[in-house]
């Protein structure tokens, strides 16, 4: 399987970075809403924060990547029997993915840095706190942070859903050239 794209399907890299976004984006969900089964303060609380911002770090870095090569590179073509309304769906809905993948982390770093929060990286280093302590800009980031979370579900939502129609209904390739190992 070539690294680049092509006209007809994604290469290795991109559906290495799509499928390794969308698991680390997965494994957020769990860590935050599991930590909420700890005594505030605890140190197992505290483990899952850790790995949230450690993973929020990666999931930025690999958000760039993202952009940076899928402007770089080829794009494989939409199905031609897809209505102009559903092409500009489906870019809407692209572009939303991309915008939730860098506002998620960009929301987090902006609260845990105005609120003088450390943000570890598995505990190896931290990111230095660079903004000044403003407790009203790490409540309002904390919300952004948390109200995207929900858009983010429901945009993934509606992505699945048309990968699945475009397999079951459509019967095209649009879905399979996105699968790991197809």
């Amino acid at each position: 399987m070539s690294l680049h794209n092509t006209t007809e399907k994604f290469g290795s890299l991109t559906k290495l970075l799509h499928w390794a976004i969308f698991i680390l984006f997965v494994v957020q969900y769990y860590l935050v809403y599991r930590r909420e089964y700890f005594p505030k303060g605890s140190s197992e609380k505290m483990q899952y924060m850790m790995l949230h911002k450690t993973f929020g770090l990666c999931a930025i870095f690999l958000a760039l990547m993202m952009l940076i090569w899928r402007y770089v590179g080829t794009r494989p073509n939409m199905p031609s029997n897809m209505s102009g309304l559903e092409r500009v769906s489906a870019k809407l809905v692209h572009f939303l993915l991309y915008l939730a993948m860098l506002v998620m982390p960009i929301t987090g770093i902006l609260m845990s840095q105005f609120g003088q929060r450390p943000i570890p990286f598995f505990n190896w280093f931290s990111v230095p706190n660079l903004l000044s302590k403003n407790e009203a800009l790490s409540g309002f980031f904390y919300n952004a942070h948390k109200i995207s979370s929900y858009i983010v579900i429901g945009i993934v939502a509606l992505h699945i859903l048309a990968a699945l129609f475009h397999h079951t209904v459509r019967k095209d390739t649009v879905l399979k050239r996105m699968l790991p190992f197809g």
